[in-house]
């Protein structure tokens, strides 16, 4: 079953899957600036510190955000299409002149659908579910080809009847392999050499609040502490009887001594150790990335 989800990535740099191989790090000011041009007459408030992989679990009313320098991105379900060139206006006056790349995948339609601006233009975009195409726009890439070919065919349940309407693939495969020619990962496993873990790459999650609200800036949110590993309990020879170890050594019996032992275990018998205890979508813009 392949993820969730819808990401709009904005990049003015030569190589983005490069520069996310090699990690980057989300600028809290610039990522709040980019979400409030993105939802004029709304409030984007920060809720956590977060990461690429949680988008495909995240509520319908969460939306991600990060901005890396000449790199960012938009991503949540609330911005899913299937009629990628509705989007135009909105993603090329919110980022002019730079190149925009759309994913969206939703296992409950059983769409994949992918698109690419160049310089305010939609280049190509293509949407569908395997028996229906609701958008096909521009020439496709090079990398399309083994899927138009049939060398990547679509895979049937044990039983299924094949559509005669079906796509020779799935347009979710489709959509993927777009966004890992052109940014270097993919969100449904396996991953591939080479590809970007996306855990790896660092983003804010963000409520949508109405006009009068207060936001928090996502510098002032901060990640959620990391777990204290329960400590393991002490090897066999090393456990105290009585306040003292079995190896003899003295101990401190106010700090060492169990809280409560009746006699010495039987030592003709093994002991065992006792364990420690959906928002509805704003497509308002203003300013520039």
């Amino acid at each position: 079953m392949f993820a969730h989800t819808t990401t709009l990535w904005f990049v003015a740099c030569p190589d983005p899957a490069e520069q996310l191989r090699r990690g980057s790090v989300a600028d809290p000011n610039q990522t709040d600036d980019l979400m409030r041009r993105a939802y004029v007459g709304d409030v984007p408030s920060a809720t956590a510190v977060a990461d690429l992989s949680m988008l495909p679990d995240a509520a319908d009313d969460t939306l991600f955000a990060a901005h890396f320098g000449d790199v960012a991105v938009l991503a949540g379900r609330s911005l899913a299409t299937v009629s990628p060139d509705e989007l135009t206006e909105f993603v090329t006056a919110l980022a002019p002149g730079w190149t925009v790349l759309l994913l969206s995948l939703n296992p409950e339609t059983n769409t994949g659908v992918f698109a690419r601006w160049e310089n305010g233009r939609l280049q190509r975009a293509f949407a569908a579910s395997p028996d229906t195409i609701h958008a096909d726009h521009g020439v496709p890439f090079g990398f399309e080809s083994p899927f138009w070919a049939g060398e990547r065919p679509l895979q049937y349940l044990p039983g299924a009847e094949p559509d005669p309407l079906d796509l020779p693939f799935h347009p979710a495969e489709l959509a993927e392999e777009a966004n890992r020619q052109w940014l270097g990962f993919r969100f449904t496993p396996p991953p591939g050499d080479g590809d970007t873990e996306p855990a790896r790459i660092p983003m804010y999650a963000y409520r949508i609040l109405p006009a009068d609200s207060s936001a928090t800036p996502a510098s002032q949110v901060r990640p959620d502490p990391a777990p204290v590993p329960t400590p393991a309990p002490a090897p066999v020879d090393e456990q105290p009887v009585n306040g003292t170890p079995q190896n003899g050594a003295p101990v401190d019996p106010e700090t060492t001594t169990p809280l409560a032992v009746t006699s010495p275990p039987d030592t003709d018998r093994e002991r065992v150790p006792r364990a420690p205890g959906p928002i509805s979508r704003y497509f308002g813009f203003r300013g520039r990335l």
